[in-house]
Formats: structure tokens, C-alpha cells, sequence
């Protein structure tokens, strides 16, 4: 068996199939002899009887259609039917003389049968003929009832015929039947046996030389995945097992030093890791050395070592391990001295062996020995020389021990960099905090010279006055000596003694003036000294602001800095975590959320950071509107119910009496600092709730801005039940990154920067933020005090469209018309009114339904759906304005305009609930004319007609295609002197504007339309994408009804607002929108060519994922000059452009490309991960024509593609 054995596989089996062919083809001759008989037997039935059976039913059919001709013939004596029995009877003769030619057992009864046919015929001929051609004596020889007799007979013997013919075949059939059972049992009795007998043999020889190998290889192969490697194999077969075997112990031996090799590699990383981590942190140059030397060592079973760090172009020892200090060693070397500065000098290590007696020694407590080899490695990092490492074994050192030194160096030269870094800033700040108390100390002198100044110009002033009082005595004396002199002419001793008196006055004045002199000279001096000083102070400031401007860009770097890396986490985390592959298990699911949740926290806390820095430096714009009190209430009750209700707390809020129906002020930020107090209630509380207070200050109240009124001020209270502040806590925790206790932000978390954020923008409101609190576990209490504010913009009575916008919170459904009349429904308590106004909606061809209270107006408008409804204010149970907020809160009756005709004056409330016009009552006939008017043109055209005023062709596409599933009439114009010609000739419904028009502005379009008494009426919608100021918004308010922003959901904002305009709902409009935000890949973006511009890898990495996922072809450039080559050598659909690269920045690139004539109308989208708000400007005067901020999210960043790669383009 053994050259069976050696055969190979394929063999066996052929060697096996061949036995079992041999005996399958014995079996075959058999049964083919034995089907050959039953066929000839079967064959012989249908060759001789089944004709039989066939022929005689012709003949008998055959037969009685010519006993029906003959009869025929001799009831109507014609010839015609006798002709055809002729013809029928040779017919049937010769069919007779056939049935002779089969079954040779049945012709006898052929024969009897024929001769009864003919003579049948012949008696049956003559009396027809007999009939027919008028031979009534030959009649009269032939009776009919014989006639009928030799029919019946011969029917009855051709019935025979065929009952023995069926027999025949019959019997045949049985006799084939018996062979085939017989051929059956014995052929299957055979072959059955001789198919055990092979299963058998082949199962036996199978299992021995097939399975059983292979069971043996499929054990080995699995310990081997388990990992043990000393599993025996033997080959002991040349087929194809024995080579599979072969092939197993070559694997197991591979996968054997593979697996060591890892092990190593592992090891090292391990190491080098390990190394990482401990010289990580505010380490010193000396704490780093001795770490890396403790560390490094042992690691490399080495027994010495020594770190130099490179200072002042020279090697100094920074730290020793083990090291016996030797006279003749030196601690300090230059670049190409000693191995040490020449490694350092080549930048290269040097290993030595066969190190001298006098070299290096390594000692213990037992002896010493000289290191059999030693290594010199330099430290260098980014080209920039750090230091040498030396270190020395009684080994010779691995090929692993290498590796982990090379590796390790660029984290120790990174540590050393940021040690000197550290200790450069260190000093760097102990000098500006020494030139600090410097100027304080400055300062200080000066405030002690100009005291001593002023001093010295008091007695200076006292000594002018003392001189001029002895100037005056001296006059006096002049004039009394004058008058003694001829008087006491005699006394010349008085007189001379008088004079020398003058003399000693006179020295005494001059000596007086000259101390004047040098005061004056001083108090010069230290002027031109205050002058120097106030010199020195602008240059601090100067240093001050370049200070400043330095933290602002070191923010903006910051912000790419960190949101460029976060950018790849956010979106391939998402991607991870959304697992379309269907290849991740939950736990690395739950992985891949938490990832992309701690990076939204991150990007969180990267925002708040830099809200803080906009606040500071003054970049924070505010937008001063109208808000409602109570509206603002209610969102937050919607908002905070559910975090409430999922702490299991209670949420309440209350409005006391006396607070004003409105107040002037940022919205947006005055939320965001509601939304910090209850982020910190809601964290901080356990037990009890959160309550939403808004009151007047309460007495006693003390204000730290001196310009906050308490009677023009409103509160808004954060009060909840938590934990509490300290007392000695609460002014600390409104300064950035500090919390109430140490341990807080770890139980809690949190940065400590939302209060911080919320007390800026207090201040920039022109309120402040005060806190509450009875101590720990009393709970808190933070109140924002806000002044009310005036209206910045006031509104003109012509305004008929509110600028407050409703939020859609039920998808549009068109109502199913119950009439195919319009109808106009009335809704007043006066009915003389009501009727009035019915009879005048008849004349306009209205059917009229009229209601007197608010509750049957409701019941009535979704009844019979209405296409306009007229409503008064003053109605009995629920007022106009109730019944307007359940039309508007019920889909069925949401898009019926409703024009208000009331007596009290409520016209911008109603507006805000989305009225569409309100005249206050009386009104006279023109005005109610007017109203239908309107109502007529707007219902009785099926079709709105828009007018589109846009200089982009791509924004026109993609507005058609908005519109394009809805009755509206899309007109475009693409400058406005074309929409003025249009607005002149043609009317519209409502009118979309840009205001960056290439032959006017569009404040100067508005405002010519205004003035127009013919458009006034016309909605205007400003759709645009520039940022607009508060006074370009408050100018534009004037006379547009809505403004929208262009963003990456402007489009359905745009929708809602039309469709407002315009009267109508579309029933698919929320259904085809939320369709278009999640297009499949293979209609718009499917086979588009994008060109990614981006410096990091990791952001093309991500973006490219997403992008092939979505079925983009998708090509790289990490630069500028990059990009513009691959836009001339090939042609893209959309260009992603990043702005902070090397070589050419995003900004000069997208210039350039606008520079391009055949690349003008390419879209661009700006990528940037710096967050300030004067960036979008930059990229869009650039040449982008959108701008989205890192971290990008797929969702938007899906959206802005679509509507930049729409179909049409």
C-alpha cells in the first residue's frame, strides 16, 4: 500500500471513481439487454395494435357519417348527397383493406368484416339510387330494416376488431411490466451490493490516508494559532498531505520567529513607552537625566551610564548612574573632543569593544571590571543638537537594546527641550514680574517726587512771599533813613552801623534768590524725569498690546492647533461607532461612542476658551431685539422638563407680577448664560428641583455697576436645592477653571469656565450676576439682573409682516378641500358685521361661513378648511389671538391665511402669530374691498409666482429646484435693474433678493421698491450670505419681511418661509426634504470628483473615508501649489480647501484659482480650525464660496456639498 500511499489525492479518488464507473457500466449492459426486448415488445403494441383501436374508431365514425349521406340522399332526393357517399364508400373500403396490413391475429376478422362492409354498401347504394334516380320497382326489392341489420352487425364486429386488439396490446404491456420488475430486483440487488461493497472500501482507504492526515494537520494548525510552537509534524507521504504538512511545519517554524521577533519589538516599545511616561511632566534638566539613566540602564542590562547636555557649545555631565568618579575623567567637553563631543559632532552613535584596563569601571561591593562594550548615542531632535548618552555593560549589547536606545532619544530630547523651554519661560516670567515691581516701585518714587515737588512750590510760594514782604520793609527803611539822614546827618556811627545792617540784608536776599534758582533748576529736572517716566509707561503699554495681540493669535493657533487632530477623532469615531461594515462588536461599539463623546468635550471646552478670549478682547457682537418674557419662559420650560424629568427632579418656572411684558437684549447670549446656571443646578442637585425665577430686584439689593436703575432692571433667578456654595467659595467661583472645592471637578467635572462666560456676558449686556447661598447642602441661588432696555430699530405702522419667527413644530399638511368652491369664514361677535362682510365675500364669489365665538371658529376652520378666514379679536370664550394659536397649531389649519379686522389694538401680536394682514377697526368699504381683493388673487390662481433677484447660477438651480415639486412659478433675474423691468410688467406673490447684485446694492433695490405705492405690499425675503452689522440688519428690517442667512439648512428655512408668503403647505415638503439630507450615494454625489486640499494626514485620512463611503473619486494636495497643478492637469467637481498649509496657504490659493478663467464657477469650500468670525469674511473674499470650521461634521459638511454638486450644475 505503500506506493498507494505516495500517490497523490486526486489519483486516489480518480483510482476510486473508476471502480465504481466499472461497475455502474456493468450495470448499464445489463439493463440495456434487458430494455431492448421490452423494447421491441413495446414496440411491436404501438406498430401493430394502437392502429387497430385508431382505424376502427375512423371506420366507425366514418361509417355512420355514410349511413347519414344515404339516408339524406333518400329523404331529399338529391344527387349531391349521394355523390358524397359514393366517394365515403371507396373511402371506408380502402381504410378496411389497411386494417389487413397489421395485427396478423385479427385478419380473419378483417376479412369477415370487410365482406360485411360491402355488402352492407351495395344494399344501401341501390336504395338510395333507387330513391333518387326515380326506381321505385327496384325499391321495393330492398328493405331498410335488412340494411340496418348488416349496419348493426358490421358496427358490432368492428367493435370486436378493436376489443381484441386492446387485448393484444394489453397483454403485451403485462409481459413488459414482468420483464422490467424482473430486470429491477436483480439489477438493483447487484448494484446495491457491489455500492455497499465500494462505500465501504473507498470510506476505509479515505479515512486512512485523507482524513486522518488531515484531523492531524487541522490539530496541529490550532495549536499553532494558540501559540504552541513545539507541536510535532511529520510528512510522511510525497502527495499533496504530505506537502500540506510541509507547508504547516515551514509555517510553524516562520510563525515561531515571527512571534519572537514581536515579542522583542513589543518589549522595546514597552520600554521606550515606560521611558516616555516617567520623563513626562514640569521634570527639571537633573530629574530628567537621573530618570532616563535609572530607567534606561537596567533596560539595556547595562551596569553605567552617563548624560551630557549640550549648553554654550560645550558637553557638560547633567547626571551619573553607578558612575566611580575617577581624576582623570572630565565632566565638561567640546564638539570632536573625546568619543563623547565626537558623536556628537557626527551626529551619529558609536559603539566600542575591547574597551582598555584604564577605561571606565563598573564596581560593587565585591570588586570592579572594565565594561566589555560601551555606547555613546547623541540626543537630537527636529536637527538641534540636546546632549550624549554613554553607557557601558559587561555584555555585549542586543540588536534590542539598541533599538530601544534609538527610539528612546527623540523622547528624551523632546524632554530636554521642554525642560530648557520651561525653565527659559521661568525666568522669562521672573523678569516681567521683576520689571513689574520695578514699575510699581517706579511709580511709587514718582508719587513721592511730585509730593516733594509740591512741598518745595509751597515754600517756594512762602519764600516769594517772605522776600517780597522784606523788599517792602526794605522800601519803608529806605525811606525813614531818607528821612533820618537830615536829621541825624550829626550821628554817622548810627548811620554807618544802619548801613552795614543794609549790607548783611541785601547778602541774605541774594543768597534767598539763589536757592530759588536751583529749585527752579530741580523742579526742571524732575519734569524732564516725569517725562522719561511717562515715556517708559507708553512703551509698556505698546508691550501690553503686542501682548495682547500675541494671546489672540496664540488662541487662533491654538484653536487649529487642537481642532485639526480632533477633527479625525470626531469623524472617525462616529464612523467606528455607526459600524456599517457590521464588523465591530458592541464593546468596541460603546468604545468608539465614548471616544467621540470625550471629544465633544472637548471641543466644548476649546469653545468656551475661546468665548472667554472673544469677550475679553472686545469681539463678542451683540444683536439688541425684542424678547418676549413669557416666550422666553416657555422655551426653557420645553427645554429643561426633560433633564428635569430624567433626574427625577421638579422644574418650575414663575413670572411675578410687574415684570414687563418684553425686554431689549441678546437673545442668544442671554440664554447661554440661563444655560450655564442650569447646567450647574441640574449637576449639583440631587433632591427637590430647579426653579426658573423672573421678578423685580427685591429691596435692598446693592448693585456693583453704579448705572443699573433697580426700577428699569429684571432678575432672572436660578434657584435650586443642591449642594450649595461656601461662603468664603463664592466670589472664587466666577474666576476661569476654579470650582467651589478642589474635589468638585472630579466627582462632577466640568472645566469651571461657565460661570466665568456667564459673568462677561452679563457685563456685556450691562447687567452682572450675583450669587446666594446660606453655605454647603443649603442650596443656591444665581441671579442675572439685566436692564430693560429700549427698542434699538422701532417699527412703522405699514409693516403687515412680524419679524418674530414661529418655530414649525408639526411637518405641513395640505388639508383636503371639501368643496371645490373658495370659502371665506367669519369669525365676529358682531353680527351685523359678520353678515356685511358675508355678503361682500359672495359678491366676490366666496361661499360664506360665519361664526360668533372662538370656539365654533375652530371647530368650523377644521371642518371645512377654509381657504382664508377674517377674525376678530373680541370674541366671547377664547379671544382672536387663542383662536389663532390653535389654527396654527393644528396641521389641518396651519396654512389658511388669517386677516385680523378688531377694534382693540393688538396688531404685532397677531402679526407674530403669523396673520397675514390687520386693519383696525372701523373700517370703511375700500379697506374691506381691499382685503378681498387680495383673497382673490390669491386663490384664484393655481399656480404662486416667485421672483428670484440672484447673480449666481449655481444658487438659481438649486432655488428652482427647491420650488420645482410645489405649484410655484420660479422667475429669475440676475441684477436689479432686470428685477425692476420684471416687478413693472409682471406681478408676483413674493420676491427672494441677494444683496450682492453686480449693478446695484440690494439696500438701494429695497428701498427704491419701497417707495414704490404699487410693490409695498410684495413679500421681500433677503437671502444672502454675507454677515451682516446691527445697523445693516435694523436698515434692512425696514422693509424686508424676513431675513435669511445662507447656511447649510437655510434651504428648508427658505421653504418655510415662502410657503408662509405664498399661502400653501406642501404635504411632502418635510418628507422631501429630510430625503434630500440623506441622498443615497449614487445619485449626487456618486462618481463626483473632489480634490482634497490639507496638510494633515490624519484630516485627509478621515475625510477621505467619508467622501469614497458617499462614492466621491476622490484626489489629495497637501499645499496650495499642489492644488493649483491638479486643477490644470484634470478637471474636479469641488475643491475641500484648508487654510493653514505650508509652502502656499489656503487664502493665496484660492485666489489664484479665481485668477483662472476656466475655474471661476468651480466650487469651493473653505476648511479652517480657526474659529474667529472675521475668518468666513477672509475665505470668502478669497475666492471660497462656503466656509465650514473644524471639527468638521459629516452632516453638514454633506449638506453643503449637495448643494454645491446639485444635479443641474
Amino acid at each position: 500500500m505503500k506506493w498507494f500511499q505516495n500517490l497523490s489525492i486526486w489519483f486516489k479518488v480518480m483510482s476510486i471513481a473508476l471502480i465504481g464507473l466499472s461497475g455502474f457500466c456493468l450495470y448499464l449492459a445489463f439493463t440495456y439487454l434487458a430494455s431492448t426486448d421490452m423494447q421491441i415488445q413495446v414496440s411491436s403494441g404501438r406498430r401493430l395494435d394502437m392502429p387497430v383501436m385508431w382505424d376502427v374508431a375512423v371506420i366507425d365514425k366514418n361509417l355512420a357519417s355514410l349511413a347519414g349521406l344515404y339516408e339524406q340522399a333518400g329523404l331529399t332526393r338529391s344527387e349531391a348527397p349521394l355523390l358524397q357517399a359514393q366517394v365515403l364508400e371507396h373511402t371506408l373500403d380502402a381504410e378496411m383493406v389497411t386494417l389487413l396490413d397489421y395485427e396478423p391475429q385479427l385478419q380473419e376478422r378483417v376479412r369477415v368484416a370487410l365482406d360485411e362492409y360491402r355488402h352492407y354498401a351495395s344494399f344501401a347504394r341501390a336504395g338510395a339510387e333507387a330513391v333518387v334516380y326515380g326506381r321505385l320497382p327496384g325499391v321495393q326489392d330492398i328493405d331498410p330494416r335488412t340494411v340496418e341489420q348488416l349496419r348493426t352487425q358490421l358496427q358490432t364486429d368492428l367493435k370486436g376488431i378493436q376489443i381484441q386488439a386492446f387485448d393484444l396490446l394489453k397483454a403485451r404491456m403485462y409481459s413488459v411490466e414482468q420483464q422490467s420488475r424482473i430486470v429491477w430486483v436483480i439489477g438493483g440487488t447487484v448494484g446495491g451490493l457491489l455500492a455497499v461493497l465500494l462505500l465501504v472500501v473507498s470510506t476505509v482507504i479515505i479515512k486512512r490516508l485523507i482524513v486522518k492526515p488531515l484531523h492531524a494537520a487541522a490539530e496541529a494548525a490550532n495549536r499553532i494559532a494558540l501559540g504552541d510552537f513545539n507541536v510535532r509534524l511529520e510528512a510522511g507521504s510525497r502527495d499533496e498531505l504530505g506537502r500540506l504538512l510541509q507547508a504547516l511545519i515551514k509555517m510553524r517554524d516562520s510563525l515561531a520567529q515571527r512571534f519572537e521577533s514581536d515579542r522583542r519589538a513589543e518589549w522595546v516599545k514597552t520600554c521606550v513607552a515606560e521611558l516616555t511616561t516617567h520623563i513626562r511632566g514640569d521634570l527639571d534638566e537633573e530629574a530628567i537625566a537621573s530618570t532616563v539613566l535609572n530607567h534606561l540602564v537596567p533596560a539595556l542590562h547595562a551596569q553605567v551610564g552617563l548624560l551630557y547636555v549640550f549648553q554654550k557649545d560645550r558637553l557638560n555631565l547633567l547626571g551619573s548612574h553607578a558612575l566611580v568618579r575617577r581624576k582623570n575623567l572630565s565632566n565638561s567637553f567640546r564638539l570632536g573632543e573625546s568619543l563623547v563631543g565626537q558623536a556628537a559632532l557626527e551626529r551619529q552613535q558609536i559603539v566600542i569593544e575591547h574597551l582598555p584596563d584604564d577605561y571606565l569601571v563598573i564596581a560593587s561591593g565585591m570588586g570592579e571590571s572594565t565594561p566589555c562594550q560601551a555606547v555613546v548615542t547623541p540626543i537630537v531632535h527636529e536637527g538641534e543638537l540636546r546632549g550624549v548618552i554613554e553607557i557601558g555593560s559587561l555584555s555585549v549589547f542586543s540588536d534590542d537594546d539598541l533599538e530601544i536606545l534609538r527610539l528612546s532619544v527623540e523622547s528624551i530630547a523632546i524632554a530636554l527641550s521642554s525642560a530648557a523651554a520651561r525653565f527659559a519661560l521661568s525666568e522669562a516670567l521672573e523678569q516681567q514680574q521683576a520689571q513689574a515691581r520695578r514699575m510699581e516701585d517706579q511709580q511709587e518714587q514718582l508719587r513721592e517726587v511730585n509730593d516733594d515737588l509740591e512741598s518745595q512750590a509751597i515754600q517756594i510760594s512762602a519764600s516769594e512771599s517772605k522776600l517780597q514782604q522784606q523788599q517792602e520793609e526794605l522800601r519803608r527803611a529806605y525811606t525813614e533813613l531818607e528821612e533820618q539822614a537830615q536829621a541825624l546827618r550829626a550821628s554817622e556811627e548810627g548811620l554807618q552801623a544802619q548801613q552795614e545792617e543794609l549790607r548783611v540784608i541785601n547778602e541774605e536776599l541774594e543768597e534767598q534768590a539763589k536757592l530759588l534758582a536751583e529749585q527752579r533748576n530741580e523742579l526742571l529736572q524732575k519734569n524732564e524725569q516725569l517725562e522719561r517716566t511717562g515715556e517708559l509707561m507708553e512703551e509698556k503699554n505698546r508691550l501690553l498690546e503686542q501682548s495682547s495681540r500675541y494671546k489672540s493669535e496664540f488662541l487662533s493657533t491654538m484653536s487649529h492647533e487642537l481642532r485639526t487632530p480632533l477633527n479625525s477623532i470626531l469623524i472617525l469615531s462616529n464612523a467606528l461607532a455607526e459600524n456599517k461594515q457590521g464588523n465591530l462588536g458592541t464593546k468596541q461599539i460603546e468604545h468608539a461612542q465614548v471616544i467621540h463623546s470625550a471629544g465633544s468635550d472637548l471641543l466644548t471646552l476649546i469653545n468656551d476658551i475661546l468665548d472667554i478670549a472673544k469677550v475679553e478682547e472686545g469681539k463678542m457682537q451683540l444683536v439688541i431685539e425684542k424678547l418676549p418674557i413669557v416666550e422666553m419662559a416657555e422655551d426653557q420650560r420645553r427645554c429643561f422638563s426633560t433633564v428635569a424629568n430624567h433626574r427625577g427632579l421638579t422644574f418650575e418656572v414663575k413670572i411675578d407680577a410687574g415684570v414687563p411684558e418684553a425686554i431689549y437684549t441678546d437673545r442668544q447670549r442671554l440664554e447661554q448664560i440661563l444655560r450655564n446656571f442650569f447646567s450647574n443646578a441640574f449637576k449639583f442637585t440631587h433632591h427637590g428641583g430647579v426653579t426658573l425665577h423672573i421678578h423685580r430686584p427685591a429691596e435692598g439689593v446693592k448693585f456693583r455697576r453704579m448705572e443699573l436703575d433697580p426700577g428699569q432692571v429684571v432678575a432672572f433667578s436660578c434657584v435650586d436645592t443642591g449642594i450649595g456654595v461656601p461662603l468664603v467659595k463664592q466670589e472664587l467661583i466666577f474666576e476661569a477653571f476654579q470650582q467651589a472645592d478642589g474635589t468638585t471637578s472630579r466627582k462632577y467635572g466640568g472645566t469651571g469656565l461657565g460661570l466665568t462666560i456667564s459673568r462677561e456676558l452679563s457685563h456685556l449686556l450691562g447687567g452682572e450676576v450675583q450669587l446666594h447661598s446660606d453655605g454647603e447642602a443649603m442650596g443656591s441661588t444665581f441671579t442675572l439682573y439685566l436692564p430693560v432696555g429700549q427698542e434699538v430699530v422701532p417699527g412703522t405702522e405699514e409693516e403687515t409682516k412680524a419679524d418674530e419667527e414661529q418655530p414649525d413644530r408639526n411637518s405641513p399638511i395640505l388639508p383636503k378641500r371639501i368643496h371645490d368652491e373658495r370659502t371665506l369664514l367669519v369669525v365676529d361677535d358682531d353680527a351685523g358685521f359678520a353678515n356685511v362682510v358675508a355678503d361682500l365675500a359672495r359678491e366676490y364669489r366666496f361661499k360664506a361661513l360665519v361664526a360668533h365665538d372662538g370656539e365654533t371658529g375652530v371647530v368650523m376652520a377644521r371642518e371645512f378648511q377654509p381657504d382664508a378666514i377674517i377674525l376678530d379679536l373680541g370674541l366671547p370664550g377664547i379671544d382672536g389671538l387663542e383662536v389663532m394659536r390653535q389654527l396654527k397649531a393644528d396641521p389641518v389649519t396651519k396654512a389658511i391665511p388669517v386677516h385680523f379686522f378688531s377694534g382693540r389694538d393688538e396688531k404685532e401680536k397677531a402679526l407674530g402669530l403669523g396673520a397675514q394682514d390687520y386693519l383696525l377697526k372701523p373700517v370703511n368699504l375700500q379697506q374691506i374691498q381691499s382685503t378681498f381683493e387680495k383673497l382673490q388673487s390669491s386663490t384664484s390662481r393655481p399656480f404662486r409666482r416667485l421672483l428670484v433677484v440672484e447673480d449666481s447660477s449655481i444658487q438659481h438651480d438649486a432655488i428652482v429646484e427647491l420650488f420645482a415639486e410645489h405649484q410655484v412659478e420660479v422667475s429669475i433675474c440676475g441684477s436689479g435693474g432686470e428685477a425692476q423691468k420684471r416687478l413693472a410688467q409682471d406681478s408676483f406673490d413674493c420676491m427672494i433678493l441677494d444683496l450682492s447684485l453686480p449693478d446695484m446694492d440690494g439696500f438701494s433695490l429695497l428701498e427704491t421698491l419701497h417707495s414704490d405705492d404699487r410693490l409695498k405690499d410684495l413679500p421681500i425675503i433677503v437671502y444672502t450670505g454675507r454677515d451682516l452689522s446691527r445697523e445693516e440688519e435694523a436698515r434692512l428690517r425696514k422693509h424686508a419681511d424676513r431675513i435669511i442667512l445662507k447656511t447649510e439648512r437655510s434651504a428648508e428655512r427658505l421653504l418655510s418661509e415662502v410657503s408662509l408668503f405664498l399661502h400653501w403647505v406642501d404635504s411632502q415638503g418635510a418628507s422631501r426634504l429630510q430625503n434630500q439630507a440623506s441622498l443615497h450615494r449614487d445619485d449626487v454625489f456618486s462618481g463626483r470628483r473632489i480634490l482634497v486640499v490639507d496638510d494633515d494626514m490624519r484630516n485627509i485620512y478621515a475625510l477621505s473615508a467619508s467622501l469614497e463611503e458617499w462614492g466621491c473619486d476622490i484626489t489629495v494636495a497637501n499645499n496650495g501649489r499642489e492644488a493649483i497643478k491638479a486643477l490644470q492637469e484634470a478637471k474636479f467637481d469641488l475643491v475641500l480647501m484648508d487654510i493653514m498649509m505650508p509652502e502656499m496657504d489656503g487664502y493665496e490659493a484660492m485666489r489664484r484659482i479665481r485668477e483662472m478663467e476656466h475655474l471661476k464657477q468651480l466650487p469651493i469650500l473653505a476648511l479652517t480650525a480657526k474659529a474667529m468670525k472675521e475668518d468666513r469674511s477672509k475665505c470668502l473674499e478669497a475666492g471660497a464660496n462656503d466656509y465650514i470650521s473644524k471639527p468638521i461634521s459629516l452632516d453638514k459638511l454633506q449638506s453643503l456639498m449637495r448643494v454645491w454638486l446639485h444635479p443641474g450644475q
